[in-house]
């Protein structure tokens, strides 16, 4: 454990406060936050919230990921790592629609088959394959898309619009923000030139997702109001109405990092409403929507609010179907691990992250509310326990 007992982040932000010479009190004014609260998060007597790290961010004009030290193990990764084809997308995103790609020719329909397949390995958040997968897939399909026909062309646009936006799952989920920006770039633009408006809207969704990794929550919903415009426009009413449910549930976490109760409530409200059985298992375009990822996210926005209590009350009337998907169950015993600790139960708070990691075992090692909690648990106990020390262990955590 460390001599200043801070978690990394809280050690992070002295650092970066110091550097840009600021003192506690001028950080908490520029940032609108208490200074008691940054007096706390330095010293680790209070874990920070994604919201809180978003405004220090802005307020020390510095990325969030300057603060939360993502990507986690990239540096010198070795093969087997989960990373080690990060530079090999990074090549293929800077290569982008180059004319001249010398790779041969493949139909359309080879090619969405083995977008398909990103489609189930992002369900079970086999992220690291969706990244394998990536470099080889794209110069492909922006070949198919350079040599298509006038009739093809938008079905070849769609089809690497729906890879990009895989691109910003995995990439997000590692850690790469910023190679997660640039591929939601290439989603939201060759979304437009398809014809089909529910992938614009499916871009416009993922694009919410880095303004809230960003902190930019107003412009956040402002992409899930013009998604919604987009999504009234579609012939499938089905795969419509799951859409519109899965962005009513991005806009309610972006209001209650916002921490507006009431807007984040109306869109739980909004989304349970469309919510029907069979959506979870038809996955339309990715959005796994559903009655259960409602249920999900009763709990994740609590959390999102700092309130463990409503968190872990609501956890108690949920029980997640088996077929869940892991993405989405290990992400809800994420938020519920950080759910008790909030509400003081540091044992139940393990508990839960050794859950997440049964089911989801990359999305819960590069989680970075997983690394923050991991820290508040090792700080609170003069003695970290041999379960704590394996687990921080495991997800390269030091304490």
């Amino acid at each position: 454990m460390s001599e200043t007992k801070a978690t990394r982040i809280g050690r992070r932000i002295a650092e970066l406060r110091k550097i840009h010479g600021a003192t506690q009190v001028g950080l908490a004014q520029k940032a609108n936050v208490s200074e008691s609260a940054i007096r706390k998060i330095e010293a680790g007597d209070r874990a920070a919230s994604p919201a809180m790290v978003a405004a220090l961010a802005r307020a020390l004009n510095v990325n969030i990921t300057d603060i939360t030290e993502q990507p986690y193990g990239a540096w010198n990764a070795s093969p087997e790592s989960d990373q080690a084809a990060v530079p090999a997308l990074r090549q293929a995103l800077v290569e982008g629609d180059d004319p001249d790609l010398d790779v041969p020719r493949r139909s359309l329909a080879e090619l969405r088959v083995d977008v398909a397949k990103l489609k189930e390995w992002d369900r079970r958040t086999e992220h690291a394959a969706v990244i394998r997968a990536l470099p080889d897939l794209l110069r492909h399909l922006h070949r198919a898309h350079n040599d298509a026909s006038t009739a093809e062309s938008p079905v070849a646009a769609e089809l690497l619009a729906s890879t990009y936006c895989f691109a910003v799952i995995g990439l997000y989920r590692l850690g790469h923000l910023d190679l997660a920006h640039l591929a939601d770039e290439r989603a939201r633009r060759l979304a437009d030139r398809g014809n089909d408006p529910l992938r614009s809207a499916t871009a416009e969704w993922h694009h919410a997702l880095i303004l809230l990794c960003d902190g930019s929550y107003r412009a956040g919903l402002r992409a899930i109001s013009r998604a919604q415009e987009v999504v009234g426009e579609a012939p499938d009413i089905e795969a419509a109405q799951a859409l519109r449910g899965a962005l009513h549930l991005r806009g309610s976490i972006l209001a209650a990092r916002m921490t507006d109760t009431d807007l984040a409530d109306a869109y739980l409200a909004d989304a349970e409403r469309l919510a029907a059985p069979k959506q979870e298992a038809a996955n339309y375009y990715g959005t796994k929507f559903g009655p259960t990822n409602v249920d999900i996210h009763r709990v994740a926005v609590p959390v999102e609010m700092a309130d463990g209590t409503t968190a872990v009350a609501r956890a108690a009337k949920i029980k997640l179907p088996v077929d869940t998907a892991p993405s989405r169950s290990g992400h809800y015993w994420i938020d519920l691990s950080r759910g008790w600790l909030l509400h003081g139960d540091r044992r139940r708070a393990l508990e839960a992250l050794n859950i997440a990691r049964g089911i989801a075992p990359l999305l819960t090692r590069y989680h970075p509310q997983v690394h923050e909690t991991v820290q508040s648990l090792a700080i609170s106990d003069s003695r970290m326990t041999v379960s704590l020390a394996r687990f921080a262990a495991w997800c390269g955590i030091r304490t």
